[in-house]
């Protein structure tokens, strides 16, 4: 099961996930030449993305890029490459290759095969992942009304493209849960009791396609480490 770590307050923890960050940033360019640093979206993590922006280290031979997005231009207010622009590429942070997974198509399955062509480019593993939650046990985008769940989670492409015909909003691409594993180290931030209680039913056995996150928690490939605070 993963390390869970509580924090008294939501800044605390940010901050020790944030320094946790960068000592594994520091150790891929040590070994490596680069690191590769992939963040959730939402708004949980962009008190993190501030702070870690404001932690010293080579961010020229960073490459960040997000967990998943919304299938919008890359400065609209949904997007979360526009969040990583504003909350974590200014500063020493602003010296970061940024990695966008937004591509000028229609819809995201119409750039899927680029995308995951431009993607397989990058190193592998990653070397840190920082994922989100939602309330109803989804990560990244992967959730669980998605009608090919089940084909997202088992993929071996780098990207994958949930069908949710009962969302009114924007179309989602998402990497997919075997590119996410692959990683040196792996995160789950959140914060809440209620999902808190969302966490501890997917610690619980069943399968993945309930709660997604149950496919980065109830795995072999990678230690997975929790953040937490209420």
């Amino acid at each position: 099961m993963p390390a869970l770590h509580e924090y008294p307050s939501r800044g605390t923890c940010a901050q020790a996930l944030a320094d946790a960050l960068a000592e594994r940033l520091r150790e891929g360019i040590a070994k490596n030449g680069r690191a590769t640093l992939v963040l959730s979206g939402g708004s949980s993590p962009i008190d993190l993305f501030e702070r870690l922006a404001l932690i010293e280290l080579d961010w020229s031979r960073v490459t960040v890029l997000p967990s998943d997005e919304r299938w919008v231009s890359s400065d609209h207010a949904d997007s979360n490459e526009a969040a990583l622009r504003q909350h974590l590429l200014y500063g020493p942070g602003n010296a970061a290759r940024l990695f966008g997974l937004y591509r000028d198509a229609p819809t995201p399955g119409e750039a899927l095969s680029d995308l995951n062509t431009a993607l397989a480019e990058l190193p592998r593993p990653f070397d840190a992942v920082v994922l989100g939650m939602g309330d109803d046990g989804h990560t990244a985008s992967l959730f669980p009304d998605a009608s090919n769940i089940e084909a997202c989670l088992a993929s071996d492409a780098d990207c994958v493209v949930p069908d949710r015909p009962n969302d009114d909003g924007p179309a989602r691409i998402s990497l997919s849960l075997k590119r996410l594993l692959a990683t040196r180290s792996l995160y789950l931030l959140f914060f809440g009791d209620d999902k808190r209680r969302v966490y501890d039913k997917a610690c619980r056995p069943g399968p993945a396609t309930e709660f997604p996150v149950r496919g980065v928690i109830q795995q072999d490939d990678v230690p997975v480490d929790v953040y937490w605070s209420d």
